[in-house]
């Protein structure tokens, strides 16, 4: 755009130099016109003066067309700055943007905890058997290799520990299922649906089967013993997803809202599969 801020300045300087012209032929003529008349001191002086003023109009016309000048200058410097920053601005954001989504899929992707790292990587060109995940223990310095039969383009690990990774997909609707690998490599995948979690012991999951939402099925994956609980009272649009689940001692509490929309707590005893 410095084309715009020399046709401008071009613009300023014509129309000064038309007014300053406009001026010194009308001061020449006034000149003229006062010295054929001038026959005395007083007519001579007054020829004098009018000459100085017209000195003072020139050098004041010379100074206001170079500040004009001179702004249009800044104008175009700050326009250029203001166009680098803008430009700078953009490249930070994508540079951010860029940062922010390999944060996300290393997210995803990749899961570490004390013991074991596991890294998901999802193999091209296949509706199935499309993943293999690697979990590489970081104490014996050993690593194992498993593919996984989950969703292209929607799998993830959502989970780490020292007993499992898991990894979980969407399979349409509400339903989202889960696989677990287990850091004992010869022990065989497992999968669940509508999965959750216990806050305080990941050995144990709970899940629901056949999408029959009144039952909760509580899993132990220490001895793959479970237990089924009645959740019938708990809201169906929640699909079976109570909104807590803590186990304190031998006791599970269950938190959840009603079909009424009260606030439940339910206390069950997991003797039988611990």
């Amino acid at each position: 755009m410095e084309w715009l801020g020399i046709y401008q300045n071009a613009e300023v300087i014509i129309f000064f130099l038309s007014i300053a012209f406009f001026l010194s032929n009308f001061s020449v003529y006034l000149f003229s016109s006062v010295s054929k008349t001038a026959t005395g001191a007083s007519d001579r002086t007054l020829a004098i003066i009018l000459k100085i003023l017209t000195m003072k109009i020139y050098f004041i016309f010379l100074i206001l067309l170079f500040l004009s000048c001179q702004k249009n200058t800044n104008r175009n410097k700050n326009n250029i700055s203001t166009s680098k920053n803008e430009n700078g601005l953009k490249k930070t954001s994508k540079v951010v943007n860029i940062a922010r989504e390999k944060e996300f899929l290393d997210s995803i992707y990749n899961c570490e905890n004390n013991e074991y790292i596991s890294v998901l990587e999802e193999i091209p060109n296949r509706n199935s058997n499309a993943y293999k995940l690697t979990i590489i223990s970081k104490k014996v310095k050993s690593k194992f290799t498993k593919i996984l039969d989950t969703r292209p383009k929607m799998s993830q690990i959502d989970e780490c520990n020292d007993l499992y990774t898991e990894v979980g997909f969407p399979c349409g609707g509400p339903c989202y299922s889960r696989v677990f690998v287990f850091t004992d490599k010869n022990r065989p995948i497992e999968q669940y649906d509508y999965v959750q979690e216990v806050k305080n012991n990941p050995k144990i999951i709970a899940h629901i089967k056949n999408e029959k939402f009144e039952k909760l099925i509580m899993h132990n994956f220490s001895n793959n013993k479970e237990l089924t609980i009645d959740i019938s009272n708990a809201n169906f649009f929640n699909y079976g997803q109570m909104d807590s689940l803590i186990i304190k001692k031998n006791i599970l509490f269950l938190y959840y809202i009603s079909n009424q929309k009260k606030n439940i707590v339910k206390r069950i005893n997991l003797k039988t599969i611990l």
